[in-house]
């Protein structure tokens, strides 16, 4: 029984050495791509749904482009608005500097639009003029930019399914049109 107890240790840690050793294959799936965020539908203001694509031109250069439209999220804690609904468009370059572990660099450019109605009570401090429960549709628009670094890791052994997580920063312009 104990030799059986060993070897079967040893076959388990054999396997994970193998495993080991393929997890580092290089990334080098080139061509086009479809991809999907999971989590954006669960985002607490804001749900989205939508479809990614890319294209890995070489060994080092991919780009990339997702649309989204967006909903009331499932989670919103805030005002109780009405009618969220609106489109997102992110698009990404990455350079990846390191292939055989998948780290890359980046720039981001986003564009994002929505409108809602809502209600608020409105005061002018200057002249004490009050609106209660006043309606008006705003309409946002939401302009950016940024850079990050990251890591991209396979799921699969053929490289078909991978994750990626990155960080980074950025700057954005919010333009808000509010109707009545």
């Amino acid at each position: 029984m104990k030799k059986l107890f060993i070897v079967f240790f040893l076959f388990i840690s054999i396997s994970v050495i193998a495993q080991k050793t393929n997890r580092h294959t290089p990334i080098l799936q080139k061509g086009w791509y479809l991809s999907f965020n999971p989590h954006s539908i669960l985002e607490p203001e804001q749900g989205a749904v939508g479809l990614g694509i890319g294209n890995r031109l070489n060994n080092h250069i991919e780009i990339w482009t997702e649309l989204n439209y967006l909903y009331k999220g499932f989670f919103h804690g805030g005002t109780d608005f009405k009618n969220l609904h609106g489109i997102r468009s992110t698009t990404s370059f990455k350079y990846y500097y390191n292939n055989k572990y998948g780290f890359f660099v980046g720039a981001d450019f986003r564009i994002k639009n929505y409108s809602l109605d809502d209600k608020n009570t409105f005061i002018n401090l200057l002249t004490h003029d009050t609106l209660k429960n006043f309606q008006y549709k705003p309409s946002h628009t939401l302009i950016g930019g940024g850079i990050f670094w990251g890591k991209r890791f396979k799921l699969t052994a053929n490289g078909k399914f991978e994750l990626e997580g990155n960080i980074g920063v950025g700057v954005k312009q919010r333009i808000i049109e509010r109707k009545n």
